[in-house]
């Protein structure tokens, strides 16, 4: 499988071109599955392409090029000021949460329930706010409003207190 050929500028050249008006993460997972996994590829050849392009988003969307909101891609057509788009490298366990919450947001493998979806968003935006980022940066990062971000966490605080 071919994943070490996925760029930024190929990803922003196909929202630009063909999903000029944003497109779903999953659609976008899905056509480029279609170019690069084959069906020679190995067992979780998929998996290791929603890893890379998930990465890639993610430095996109830092670097103001593109904005994900509700799972859905759209490209920017000029970056953002430098002053919103410096913040610090997420780190390797930042990451990771990171791409558990978007999987669970799209359905991907299994066991993805909205339950799962929530403890996964949840997970990320406490490590987010633990690494000292701010509600809003945590949402923006996983594409939701801070408003809902501060709603997750709220019933994982009623659901701590009734256990």
């Amino acid at each position: 499988m071919a994943v070490g050929r996925l760029s930024g500028a190929w990803i922003r050249a196909v929202l630009e071109e063909t999903y000029a008006d944003g497109v779903a993460r999953r659609a976008l997972l899905d056509h480029f599955s279609v170019l690069l996994v084959s069906p020679k590829s190995h067992r979780g050849a998929k998996g290791r392409l929603a890893r890379r392009l998930y990465g890639r988003l993610l430095k996109l969307q830092l670097r103001g090029l593109i904005s994900q909101e509700d799972g859905v891609i759209r490209p920017l057509g000029t970056p953002r000021r430098a002053s919103e788009v410096n913040q610090p490298d997420l780190g390797p366990i930042l990451q990771r949460t990171l791409f558990r919450a978007l999987l669970a947001e799209d359905g991907q493998g299994d066991g993805h329930t909205p339950g799962t979806l929530l403890a996964a968003r949840r997970d990320f935006i406490q490590g987010a706010i633990e690494t000292g980022r701010s509600m809003t940066q945590a949402a923006a990062l996983l594409g939701i409003k801070a408003a809902l971000a501060n709603e997750i966490l709220t019933k994982y605080a009623d659901q701590k207190e009734k256990l």
